[in-house]
């Protein structure tokens, strides 16, 4: 499933192309072939799935169709209105799709909390509240969801527009806070923040929350191929993260109640903020992936020159623009394509649904309009072709991406391990597949 094009060398690290993406791979390895672990602390092996009641009509699951099915990877839940407390936010566990949507409001509110940031910068909450809820109806609705409403005895289905603009598998609220959410991780648990001002962590939280804002579930290279509008605001450049930063900063500029930067005690500190929110967010694009990689592996490259808080040798130097830009940049890009290390390999695999059939989606758009269609979307109709997909995906972009940051941040390094544990998983569907189908595998 891969296809590789060898191109530059660098000490340890080799650049190449996977499916049209620049990926950086380590010298010596197979992206797709099981590795030996680290010892880490266990992960978990289950879900939790919590049964609140709640003050509105229930919340399910969405039921498959012959033309999209889940092939039972999707949990059936019953979506928890409960805010969870900071014990259960601060953990490598935490699972945002058990909640209500309008419940992950305050989860993002508490990932200022705990750095104090709202108090620090004398915003006010009410305010950053409207903003955000502002944010989550610029993100289309989940269609994995659906809430039934009673009344007259009868049960009613609540009506979803089924069409491609108005619901997203995956760049969804839920995603954005995922993102916010394990952006944090990396900054508290992975002890990132040492690094950073609170300027810049507010930076990458809230970079975070609307670095998919308006995403119509469709990626960059469509919004090109159908010379969009968009495209051609954005000159085919990072088309839809730079239509998010747009879209979350215009509202500060032009809802004056809803601003934010204002908080920021000078224009210099504002324009600070705002700066290195785009980085964040541009870092995110799949075309500056392996840039990302790169100016990582040139900075663990000098050796560990630096010391950290806590006198222990790091490669980074706090005192260095360039060295802590890169750490905003490369912790939101992990935080986008963080779904497959979960804890959880059902939680992987509910996402690894969501995202496969977005991609299944456009590749039926691009057939609708006569673009080209994109290979790797075109064809994934069953739970074997997912995770043979996820499989490649982990082992060309996101181990090496982790690895690294493994490196710069030693307190996330389990996080790859996990990755692999999870393709362990895959490996077990496929061969389980294969051995049904009478099919020699060729991974």
């Amino acid at each position: 499933m891969a296809t590789l094009n060898q191109d530059t060398k660098s000490d340890g690290a080799h650049a190449t192309d996977w499916l049209g993406v620049n990926v950086v791979l380590l010298d010596g390895e197979d992206p797709e072939a099981p590795h030996k672990r680290v010892s880490h602390p266990p992960k978990s092996n289950t879900a939790a799935v919590a049964n609140d009641t709640r003050p509105s009509g229930p919340i399910v699951r969405r039921k498959g169709s012959a033309q999209q099915e889940h092939y039972g990877w999707l949990r059936q839940l019953d979506l928890r209105s409960d805010v969870p407390d900071m014990d259960e936010i601060l953990s490598w566990d935490f699972d945002v799709l058990l909640f209500e949507e309008n419940v992950l409001i305050e989860v993002f509110l508490k990932l200022l909390d705990y750095y104090k940031l709202i108090e620090k910068f004398g915003m006010d909450r009410d305010m950053l509240e409207k903003y955000c809820l502002l944010v989550m109806n610029r993100h289309h609705k989940d269609c994995f969801y659906h809430t039934v409403e009673f009344g007259g005895g009868e049960e009613k289905e609540e009506r979803i527009d089924a069409d491609y603009q108005t619901l997203c598998e995956y760049h969804n609220w839920y995603h954005a806070i995922s993102c916010a959410h394990m952006s944090f991780l990396f900054l508290s648990l992975g002890e990132a923040d040492q690094y950073l001002s609170s300027e810049e962590i507010f930076a990458i939280i809230m970079g975070a929350l609307i670095h998919d804002m308006d995403h119509p579930g469709t990626n960059n290279d469509f919004e090109v191929k159908r010379n969009s509008t968009l495209a051609k605001q954005y000159d085919n450049d990072a088309v839809l993260e730079r239509q998010s930063i747009t879209a979350g900063l215009e509202i500060c500029k032009e809802q004056p109640d809803l601003d934010w930067l204002k908080f920021f005690q000078n224009e210099e500190i504002r324009d600070l903020v705002e700066t290195y929110l785009k980085e964040c967010i541009l870092a995110t694009d799949p075309a500056r992936h392996a840039c990302v990689i790169q100016d990582a592996l040139s900075i663990i490259e000098n050796g560990l020159k630096f010391q950290t808080d806590k006198n222990e040798p790091t490669y980074l130097d706090k005192n260095d623009p360039f060295h802590r830009t890169l750490v905003g940049r490369i912790i939101v890009h992990c935080a986008d394509i963080s779904n497959p290390l979960h804890s959880s390999f059902e939680v992987a695999r509910d996402w690894a649904v969501r995202v496969t059939t977005e991609f299944s989606k456009q590749a039926s758009r691009e057939k609708e309009l006569n673009l080209p269609v994109t290979t790797f979307m075109d064809g994934i109709d069953s739970e074997y072709k997912i995770a043979k997909l996820q499989i490649g995906f982990f082992g060309f972009m996101v181990k090496p991406l982790f690895h690294t940051a493994g490196l710069l941040f030693p307190k996330s390094s389990h996080l790859e391990d996990w990755g692999e544990d999870n393709c362990d998983g895959y490996r077990e569907v496929i061969k389980k597949y294969e051995e049904e189908q009478n099919i020699t595998s060729s991974s």
